[in-house]
């Protein structure tokens, strides 16, 4: 569970998971700081961690070393039908390109991507 209170500044809020604090806020130009994560922001984070936690996973499982992962989430919302995580998975190392895509493969069945693949509701508690 993840608890959200307005912080100090206008539309600032602290979100709180039970162990660690983060600010999200929104733009300058909507009446916010624009210094933190905005909304949609969270929801790339969420995504981009995931995949990155799930390809040093498999790389791990696989006992194939790596220097470094790195992910990159965008999220396109130009469409009124749909939304689109763009993405990219990096993976540093003395890997060849095969083994790589063979890692992205099984880095597609991340939980975030599935749970954000199922049809969404929502219900007020």
């Amino acid at each position: 569970m993840v608890i959200s209170k307005n912080g100090n500044e206008n539309y600032t809020t602290e979100i709180f998971n039970g162990t660690e604090t983060i600010c999200s806020d929104v733009t300058k130009e909507k009446g916010g700081s624009g210094q933190h994560f905005r909304p949609h922001d969270l929801i790339e984070a969420g995504f981009a961690s995931c995949l990155n936690i799930t390809t040093r996973m498999v790389l791990d499982s696989m006992n194939l070393g790596y220097e470094d992962v790195t992910v990159q989430v965008d999220l396109d919302r130009s469409s009124d039908a749909r939304t689109i995580f763009n993405y990219r998975i990096d993976i540093a190392g003395e890997l060849d390109e095969e083994t790589k895509r063979v890692v992205v493969n099984k880095v597609m069945n991340c939980p975030v991507k599935k749970t954000l693949s199922k049809p969404l509701e929502f219900r007020m508690a």
